[in-house]
């Protein structure tokens, strides 16, 4: 068992993303519970403390909220128009893990 130097976000959706998919031109009628049935996480470089967590997300966290959006729906036309940090956060939340163990004894692949 070897830790990683990384970081892990795991990111879950709020009543807030799940109105906004719902409300897309052919919506799925989906519930939170559907939507965070496997939830994304993102590697990110290590942090220390809770500054240095908050940090990491104000730098991630507009790439994060488009790859939300886009896992869901791919019309950028349609994506909301306001996606400031304050509005990620009201939408998503963020479980963060600083201890990252790779359990498999292969090299890390990495896809395009």
């Amino acid at each position: 068992m070897n830790e990683v130097n990384r970081s892990v976000f795991v990111v879950r959706a709020k009543e807030p993303f799940l109105q906004w998919l719902n409300s897309l031109p052919d919506p799925g009628d989906f519930n939170l519970d559907e939507v965070n049935r496997d939830s994304t996480a993102y590697l990110l470089p290590e942090f220390e403390d809770d500054d240095d967590m908050e940090k990491l997300l104000e730098n991630y966290y507009s790439f994060i909220f488009e790859e939300q959006l886009d896992g869901w729906w791919r019309d950028p036309d349609s994506w909301p128009s306001k996606r400031d940090l304050n509005t990620f956060k009201e939408w998503f939340d963020v479980e963060f893990h600083c201890m990252v163990f790779d359990l498999v004894d292969k090299p890390l692949m990495k896809f395009d």
